[in-house]
């Protein structure tokens, strides 16, 4: 078990485990924590979205209902963190992850925005979590993370949702890759197969430190980093159809200030956002190439988020003539997106066969956002303290 200052054991390797969400999010991973003796689990589980694009741990706790606080909507209760003989506030201005003078009462206190208009605000604390483990059995973490208790998303305020808040993977102190250093060494990975595959019940884990394999023909590019932002960036350098370039602009990729231009992996982000003039220009190919390929396809509208669709008759052709995707990123480092990735096809909802480009334009930031559905079926391998994300094409229901 952990000590007051987070000096973590020579422990196994946790393998926290990753659950499908037919949602905003696709990918959540599944977290134990407290200590309850009244219980009959001596832990509470929760679902947080997998997020490479923050760092910060948090989950909404049970003073969101007292009011003038707010909660949004969740399946299970807030985390009912005063019965948790674990769980312990931080001292206003005696820890190091606790901002300066930020503080409730006589605890720090946190405030978290997200670029889609959601937040958080709460109290940090210590706390227990409990992880599976390659020891076969549950290892114990202790975690600085917040307690939110008040909290609002920015989408299906009208239903119960299944993640209860964030785990953070970003750059920063508070991310879960930086608090288990001693394990994790700065590197992590992930495998997502495609949404209807982990939707089947296949395991998904995201592995840390010596659990990681680097198998060969995996490729690589340089990590970059921004003050003040959490997320991973990449030099983007063109895309491909069919490895035709497109030949788009350097400058539609390059990063400006913050939260403008760049590219970067983001799982807490389901469809991939293509900066809108590099896009227009991506969405233009694509049409010709499609139309050109099957003279059977219909222009479309936009549907789920989509912006470039089409429809063909019955019976179903499945990804028949549809192209693969391939984003050129500094040190002739490729990623490819198969067909099967890089379009959403859907022939049950309709009297024929829907087809769209699973992509779409960025808004006024020009941010390039490589989402989870764009990154189903490579392995991504983190290295942090080498500035390094190695990548490769997998078939990622074998969870390498």
């Amino acid at each position: 078990m952990a000590n007051e200052n987070n000096t973590l054991p020579d422990l196994k390797a946790i393998r926290p485990p990753l659950d499908i969400n037919l949602g905003p999010t696709s990918f959540l991973l599944k977290v134990s924590l407290g200590t309850f003796s009244s219980s009959s689990s001596s832990h509470k589980s929760y679902y947080l979205t997998f997020d490479t694009g923050s760092e910060f741990i948090w989950l909404q706790c049970e003073d969101c209902m007292r009011h003038p606080n707010q909660c949004y909507r969740q399946i299970e209760p807030p985390y009912p963190n005063s019965k948790s003989s674990s769980y312990r506030s931080l001292p206003c201005n005696e820890h190091p992850l606790c901002n300066p003078n930020e503080c409730i009462g006589d605890s720090c206190a946190y405030n978290v925005r997200y670029i889609d208009g959601s937040h958080s605000t709460g109290i940090l604390a210590h706390e227990m979590f409990t992880f599976p483990s390659t020891s076969g059995h549950d290892e114990n973490v202790l975690l600085v993370f917040g307690c939110g208790i008040d909290n609002t998303n920015s989408y299906l305020e009208d239903e119960d949702l299944k993640e209860a808040g964030i785990f953070g993977m970003g750059y920063g102190t508070r991310s879960f890759v930086t608090q288990t250093n001693s394990i994790s060494h700065g590197k992590f990975s992930y495998c997502f197969p495609p949404v209807r595959q982990a939707a089947q019940g296949l395991p998904v884990y995201f592995r840390l430190g010596s659990d990681i394999t680097y198998y060969s023909g995996l490729t690589s590019t340089q990590l970059l980093r921004y003050e003040g932002d959490e997320s991973y960036y990449i030099n983007l350098l063109d895309m491909s159809i069919n490895n035709v370039r497109l030949n788009i602009p350097l400058s539609y990729f390059q990063k400006g200030g913050p939260d403008m231009g760049g590219c970067l992996f983001d799982t807490g982000t389901t469809l991939t956002r293509v900066s809108r003039p590099a896009y227009q220009i991506l969405s233009r190919a694509m049409d010709r190439h499609l139309t050109t390929a099957d003279t059977s396809l219909v222009r479309g509208v936009g549907i789920l988020g989509y912006d470039l669709c089409y429809r063909r008759g019955n019976p179903a052709s499945g990804h028949v003539n549809l192209p693969s995707i391939t984003f050129h990123f500094e040190g002739n480092a490729d990623m490819v997106v198969q067909p099967e990735t890089s379009f959403y096809i859907n022939s049950q909802d309709f009297d024929y066969e829907y087809i769209c480009l699973a992509m779409g334009p960025s808004d006024g930031t020009r941010m390039t956002i490589i989402g989870s559905e764009t990154q189903a079926n490579q392995l991504f391998i983190y290295d942090i303290s080498a500035q390094r994300l190695y990548f490769g094409s997998r078939d990622c229901s074998e969870n390498p």
